[in-house]
């Protein structure tokens, strides 16, 4: 049995789109920053074969309201908390890739007892001096300028030039969904993203985890997921010929990793 796409933001105020099967497990899909739900449409068709899922838009993404232009991770998990307490969801697997991904940890270390597998996809396990400060420059250019000013840059990040070239529409589809966002939604993720560190919490993330890189991401370098994947107690890493939206880059590869880790781990 399926479920048609179905938008409740009553008590929550979270856009989502929940569909798929409702026998099956629920997997939880959180976006990159700049990005909303419709960034896993790649993966969409085969996921809702397997999984009831649940994909969401952050403060100031999608349908979502801004609620000012500061946030935490923390904050950001309450929304999403908040979000499947509403849909009395007990358990999940997580999905995220960037944001996403950082998210996952949180989730997993804070939230052990719900967060049955994770899987984090082409992010940083914390920043650097010199990371954190390009957040905050980042971060004044849209205050200043606007979140035009960065969809051009960002965009040219999030995907290798030869795939740019090749898949002209892919590439205008996500620089259209960058600058549809909220620029205090932007900020305030961008804040998130800027101060994160998972190091203070990582081992107590014991559930199974699969980690993704994109080979030619520069934002998010495979070496440091390598490293992340060295101190967790159980997980893997794989890495894709991608740069920083892999699922979008590598569709097929990312769904197929997915699909097959969570089934085997997911509740």
């Amino acid at each position: 049995m399926y479920l048609n796409h179905l938008r409740l933001t009553v008590m929550t105020s979270t856009s989502f789109v929940l569909e798929g099967r409702i026998d099956a497990p629920v997997l939880v899909v959180a976006n990159s920053l700049g990005a909303n739900h419709l960034m896993w449409e790649p993966q969409m068709a085969e996921w809702k074969q397997h999984f009831l899922v649940l994909r969401y838009n952050y403060r100031g993404h999608g349908d979502t309201p801004a609620n000012g232009d500061v946030a935490s991770t923390q904050d950001l998990a309450q929304d999403a908390i908040a979000l499947v307490d509403h849909l009395g969801i007990a358990s999940f697997s997580w999905l995220g890739l960037s944001l996403g991904g950082m998210l996952g940890l949180y989730m997993a270390a804070h939230y052990p007892n719900r967060v049955n597998s994770l899987v984090s996809a082409c992010f940083r396990p914390h920043q650097t001096d010199e990371t954190r400060a390009q957040w905050a420059t980042r971060i004044q250019t849209v205050r200043e300028k606007g979140l035009g000013s960065i969809v051009d840059g960002t965009v040219d990040r999030w995907l290798t030039e030869g795939f740019r070239k090749s898949h002209p529409q892919v590439d205008q589809a996500l620089r259209n969904m960058v600058g549809a966002n909220h620029a205090d939604g932007y900020m305030a993720c961008g804040k998130a993203v800027m101060d994160y560190d998972s190091r203070p919490y990582i081992h107590q993330v014991v559930c199974p985890v699969l980690l993704m890189s994109g080979a030619h991401d520069m934002g998010a370098p495979t070496a440091e997921v390598a490293n992340l994947n060295q101190v967790l107690v159980n997980s893997r890493h794989e890495v894709l010929p991608a740069a920083h939206i892999a699922n979008q880059e590598c569709p097929e590869k990312f769904q197929e990793l997915s699909t097959e880790f969570v089934l085997q781990h997911g509740k």
